[in-house]
């Protein structure tokens, strides 16, 4: 049944159907300094007015992707959950639009481990929302979240908001009994390839969803807003290693326009799936071209 909050779009691609699963979006006020943290002012401004976004009132969606295969049905990451009650944890909602409850889950893959990401693992209550699923994710993103010396140094972020690791070392905890940790370059479910994409974090990974001659890449966290596929090198804040997530930034988008990829994101406006365009000015966003408002062909 749809909800007011809910939203999901279907990709078909030969024995997958892939869905973009929306759990809402959150807002972070003025983009900077999350978003360029050492750019002047003036000059993001007229970037920002130049892509028609806000200066202000900066929104972020949260777009998952929810692929079934058979009798597996696997999700990508699992949103905000409890944690964002008024803008997002729409998750539930979502899958049930398309006949999806939490207990078919079979598996989560989590691409990073920051909130947006594992926030839905866990209830309220501290009781697994998904009680069937078996969760996978990067050996290198467990190490780091596990570790006594977490090294944010090499982050644009101040000190004093350096993320403590509860969440990640709760939730990880909670599902330790049930997480499969993987290498990126594994191929999950013979459908999912991983590949490396530190910066964000350090085990940060995106994927190829593939089926026969079909594929889309899922570039995660690599971007959160067209301005920074306008200007990979401006960077966010977020990134545990800025330096390190702006070479990886340019060197994926590179890729996929060099290849023509079709890309889906976490964090480009609904529904978050096009290509990355390149003009005499730099790489730019370029939404895939769609009709049908319940379904993408690729």
């Amino acid at each position: 049944m749809k909800s007011e909050n809910s939203a999901s779009v279907k990709i078909p691609m030969g024995e997958l159907d892939v869905y973009i699963v929306s759990d809402g979006y959150f807002g972070i006020g003025n983009p900077q300094p999350i978003l360029a943290p050492e750019i002047k002012k003036e000059t993001v401004q007229h970037a920002l007015k130049g892509l028609y976004l806000s200066e202000s009132d900066y929104e972020i969606p949260i777009n998952t992707l929810f692929i079934k295969k058979g009798d597996r049905c696997i999700l990508i990451d699992t949103g905000e959950g409890h944690h964002d009650p008024v803008h997002a944890g729409w998750l539930q909602n979502s899958l049930s639009e398309i006949d999806i409850s939490t207990g078919d889950i079979t598996d989560i893959l989590i691409t990073h481990a920051h909130r947006d990401h594992i926030g839905g693992i866990i209830t309220q209550d501290g009781a697994r929302r998904y009680p069937n699923a078996q969760y996978h994710l990067s050996a290198t993103e467990y190490n780091f979240w596990t570790s006594e010396g977490k090294d944010f140094s090499k982050s644009k972020m101040p000190s004093s908001s350096y993320p403590t690791g509860k969440i990640q070392i709760d939730t990880l905890e909670s599902i330790k009994n049930d997480l499969t940790l993987f290498q990126p370059g594994d191929t999950l479910f013979s459908c999912i390839k991983t590949e490396a994409a530190p910066g964000h974090t350090p085990g940060h990974i995106i994927f190829h969803v593939f089926s026969g001659d079909q594929s889309i890449t899922h570039l995660v966290d690599v971007v959160h807003s067209s301005l920074l596929i306008s200007h990979p090198e401006w960077g966010t804040q977020w990134d545990v290693n800025f330096e390190e997530g702006v070479a990886t930034r340019n060197r994926i988008l590179e890729h996929c326009h060099t290849h023509n990829t079709v890309v889906t994101t976490c964090h480009l406006p609904w529904p978050g799936i096009g290509y990355i365009g390149k003009t005499q000015n730099g790489f730019q966003w370029i939404p895939k071209a769609q009709s049908d408002p319940h379904k993408i062909r690729i």
